[in-house]
């Protein structure tokens, strides 16, 4: 099972990456370290076709150790549908992670991070 890659979009402060056709079998998005470019707070966005799929949002500061990020309400970043959440976080990388969905998941995560 490869890791889906990434694209990068830079918006002068923003940096907008982006994950697209996490399935089933692709579950993980490679890991990405926005937060280089001195961002600290970001917008993240799940949307497509979930199939009972949950996405959520992990951190790791060593690449090997990943744990689910927190929203800015201390809750994990845990979805089920097409929604975001908004996270204030200084891990060195990011990567999306989904479990649960059937053979029609198809989804895309949005990043957004700026500093």
């Amino acid at each position: 099972m490869p890791d889906v890659p990434f694209t990068l979009d830079p918006h002068g402060a923003t940096e907008k990456v982006i994950w697209e056709g996490i399935t089933n079998a692709d579950a993980l998005g490679a890991a990405h370290a926005p937060f280089q470019s001195r961002a600290s707070i970001a917008t993240v966005q799940f949307a497509g076709t979930f199939d009972g799929a949950t996405a959520t949002l992990q951190g790791s500061n060593d690449g090997t150790n990943w744990v689910t990020l927190r929203d800015t309400a201390q809750l994990d970043v845990s979805i089920t549908e097409d929604d975001y959440a908004e996270i204030s976080t200084a891990f060195l990388y990011l990567r999306p992670f989904t479990s649960g969905g059937g053979a029609s998941q198809n989804l895309n995560c949005l990043l957004l991070a700026r500093g």
